[in-house]
């Protein structure tokens, strides 16, 4: 029977069999075999010999109109690579499609005037820093199921892609200054400036208290339209069903930022790339 192994396995089916069957301690067997104390515990606890499969078990060859929506949706947000855009929605939302099928449904990035920004490793380079952070405003009328009127807020550093989201039931200028607050104290940047997509009703009090805090306002009047979602959520995210729309996005939020290194980012995740930065490392 021919096996195929990963391409950066480090141990053939015979070695494994032989992990599986020794009596000897996991260190004594790494220091034989040349590998490390994790391969051998992985595969001695493990039944079979052959590499498991890192496809999702159920595939899905087509997506909902939403679903379309809402994973174009997420990578304009996070700004986040094919592959990590994958890991999101197989994980995060629970929709499970191959990364052919996701990237067929992904739209074309527009670049601006002057071509994509830059980001990660190259933006450094090219004498950029992450000083920044775009803070949004989007109005949602979800089903009867999901409670109807929701607020998503929602923040992004561009130059890292490390974001930060809550949805609320209602909105308010007190609800929207405690989220600015929460939103500086969790992201790992040096922030300067934000640039905010709010109505003038829900930016009272907001220039002061940035003022306060040493960092400038820019109020960008491009406001988003309200987003109309026409059946329950459960239909369109898979994982809605053991789960709150509110946890389950601070979970995807929290899992991008420190879940999965990028390459982009020099082989960091977003959260590790801005702490680093700021220690000066």
């Amino acid at each position: 029977m021919e096996i195929k192994l990963h391409a950066n396995a480090t141990t053939t089916p015979r070695i494994r069999r032989y992990l599986q069957q020794s009596d000897k301690s996991d260190r004594e067997l790494a220091a034989e075999l040349g590998i490390s104390v994790t391969t051998v515990r992985r595969w001695r606890h493990r039944d079979q010999i052959s590499d498991r499969q890192t496809t999702p078990k159920v595939i899905h060859k087509a997506m909902r109109q939403e679903q379309i929506a809402l994973v174009n949706g997420l990578r304009d947000v996070t700004g986040a690579p094919l592959d990590e855009l994958l890991s999101l929605v197989n994980e995060g939302l629970g929709i499970r499609v191959s990364r052919a099928t996701l990237n067929r449904y992904l739209k074309p990035v527009i670049a601006q005037r002057h071509g994509a920004p830059l980001q990660g490793k190259k933006a450094l380079k090219a004498g950029h820093v992450p000083y920044l952070l775009e803070a949004h405003h989007l109005p949602l009328s979800l089903h009867m199921d999901d409670g109807g009127e929701h607020h998503l807020l929602w923040a992004r550093e561009p130059l890292s892609g490390w974001c930060f989201a809550r949805l609320y039931a209602g909105i308010s200028a007190q609800l929207v200054s405690q989220w600015l607050e929460a939103l500086l104290a969790a992201c790992p940047a040096d922030i300067q400036s934000v640039e905010t997509y709010f109505s003038d009703a829900l930016l009272v009090g907001v220039d002061q208290m940035l003022k306060a805090r040493g960092i400038s306002h820019k109020q960008n009047r491009h406001l988003h339209s309200a987003l109309q979602v026409a059946v329950p959520l459960v239909l369109i995210i898979p994982r809605m069903k053991g789960d709150s729309a509110s946890r389950l996005l601070s979970e995807i939020g929290e899992s991008y930022n420190t879940g999965k290194a990028q390459k982009k980012l020099g082989e960091m995740t977003p959260q590790a790339f801005l702490e680093t930065l700021r220690r000066g490392d």
